[in-house]
């Protein structure tokens, strides 16, 4: 999601900074206290003559905020979700918080954590044994005359040219060479096409998994504002649901960054 579009988003943050400045002055006025939490320091001058710096995103304001979810900060976007809420929903943050939680959890329904990281676990499995078995098909005199054997069938060298796996290796190198640049070739030019589907604004299949996660989200809550949540969606992992199962038969809480509270 682009920086304008996130901006955009947050600025019913800023229409709201009068009233935020209203209930710090006097917060039983509305009985609401401040959107985010204050760092319990926050308020103690240090040695510096100012607070002492706090990284906690509770602690950041919209300004900041905004900067980081338009870099795909996603415990910034979790922290604008939250005060948004507060603000749609008027309600203090430890209640916005328990209604981020349902979305969050919401988020990560109607998707198999396993059927999407299928592809991918697919590929890092190939291409892990690819790497690990072209070791031995290389330089490993047994496992190079079986090969030969049992696929290529051609001469074999004198033993006085395979004393060494370098020597072994310019013998098997005549019908290894082939696959393993054709492969590197094949993986140079699929990578290739993804980076220009990518600068086309064609998403390739992760995007539009995650585009369509938050297209239902923001269906799911029509009271909040649609950026908002599939700014959020976007950037939310898919391991977070297989935790947040494991945390739920537990009987804990996990927040989306997959950590428990």
């Amino acid at each position: 999601m682009s920086l304008s579009s996130i901006a955009s988003a947050g600025r019913g943050l800023g229409r709201k900074a009068v009233a935020v400045s209203r209930r710090r002055a006097n917060p039983g006025s509305h009985g609401l206290p401040y959107r985010g939490h204050v760092h319990k320091n926050h308020h103690q001058i240090g040695p510096r003559g100012v607070p002492p710096i706090s990284m906690c995103v509770r602690d950041m304001d919209d300004d900041t905020l905004l900067t980081l979810a338009a870099i795909e900060d996603h415990s910034a976007r979790e922290e604008i979700l939250k005060r948004h809420i507060m603000d749609v929903d008027e309600v203090e943050y430890e209640r916005a918080s328990e209604t981020f939680e349902v979305v969050a959890r919401r988020n990560m329904e109607g998707y198999s954590y396993y059927m999407i990281a299928l592809p991918y676990k697919v590929g890092i499995f190939s291409a892990s044994m690819l790497g690990i078995v072209s070791l031995p098909m290389v330089f490993h005199l047994p496992t190079v005359e079986w090969f030969n054997e049992w696929a290529v069938t051609t001469d074999v060298p004198a033993l006085r040219d395979l004393e060494t796996p370098l020597e072994v290796s310019i013998w098997a190198w005549n019908w290894m060479e082939p696959p393993l640049g054709t492969l590197s070739f094949l993986f140079l030019c699929l990578q290739y096409i993804r980076g220009q589907m990518v600068n086309l604004g064609l998403k390739p299949y992760t995007g539009w998994i995650r585009s369509q996660r938050g297209q239902k989200l923001a269906d799911e809550f029509p009271q909040y504002d649609s950026r908002i949540l599939a700014a959020y969606s976007e950037t939310a992992n898919f391991s977070d649901y297989t935790q947040m199962k494991k945390e739920a038969k537990k009987g804990g809480k996990t927040s989306t960054n997959g950590k428990s509270d």
